[in-house]
């Protein structure tokens, strides 16, 4: 009797915590460097904690049934767990789900919706992103500017990690393959007739969905930074990039091409194709 007894609770144990498993009904969508998780009210919930893998993420309220992480690495395998609690914080249910991030690699394009094109040179822009890991800087996005003729210029890095030639001054006429990308993704925004006599990379910042260069110039004796970063995000169902230059100095600011398409703001708004 005692036996049998104990099977039943096992078996009801067993039913309680299939049907306490149904009721989150955890649901995931991997992008590029986040997930959006969402689930199902559990009865008495009092907070819904949020893992990826054994580190807490987030506490959330009883009301909300949906939260994204972020920071996460493309490409990449993630083990993500959402337990429902109570006051005590005892477990009343909890589900794991794995989830592989997606990657923004692609070609993206902007497309000049005026006859403001900065001398023909800026008709359309485009650029193609390829996910890359160093064993130094870990995951980057290497940029590639696409020519019209198909062809491609490597613009970001413009020197490998390992370059001892990175941070170094490079003369504007120099016919490098790093050289060339340098000025002919340059000269596509310099509305201006004068041209710089030599530039160096300062620094670069690398994030999980932005990147940004930062660029010294010189022209004329005077030595200018400008600052260029690309920024990827998903919007209305589209993956799209922003970049925007801009410069500490007034002179430089006057010269560089600004976006002339209308309802679209200082940045150039890339759409990929």
């Amino acid at each position: 009797m005692t036996k049998r007894l104990i099977t039943v609770c096992y078996l009801l144990l067993a039913a309680a915590m299939v049907l306490s498993a149904a009721s989150l009904n955890v649901r995931a969508e991997a992008l590029p460097t986040s997930v959006e998780l969402s689930w199902d009210a559990v009865d008495g919930a009092v907070y819904y904690d949020i893992y990826n893998g054994q580190t807490s993420v987030a506490r959330l309220p009883s009301d909300v049934y949906s939260f994204t992480v972020s920071s996460l690495f493309s490409d990449e395998s993630y083990d993500l767990c959402v337990a429902a609690r109570d006051a005590a914080n005892s477990d009343l249910d909890s589900e794991w789900v794995n989830v592989v991030t997606t990657d923004w690699d692609g070609v993206y394009e902007w497309v000049n919706k005026t006859n403001d094109d900065n001398h023909g040179k800026m008709k359309t822009f485009r650029l193609r992103l390829e996910t890359m890991r160093d064993d130094l800087y870990g995951q980057y996005l290497e940029m590639y500017m696409v020519n019209d003729d198909g062809s491609e210029l490597r613009i970001f890095p413009l020197f490998d990690f390992d370059s001892d030639q990175a941070g170094n001054w490079v003369d504007y006429d120099d016919n490098s393959p790093t050289g060339i990308a340098y000025r002919e993704n340059a000269e596509r925004f310099n509305s201006s007739i004068f041209k710089p006599s030599k530039w160096r990379v300062d620094r670069i910042v690398i994030d999980y969905d932005s990147t940004s260069a930062y660029i010294q110039t010189s022209a004329f004796g005077i030595i200018v930074d400008t600052e260029t970063t690309y920024n990827l995000y998903i919007e209305d169902g589209l993956r799209k990039m922003s970049f925007t230059t801009t410069s500490d100095s007034s002179l430089a600011e006057s010269v560089l091409f600004d976006n002339p398409n209308p309802g679209e703001g200082d940045a150039f708004i890339l759409t990929e194709i």
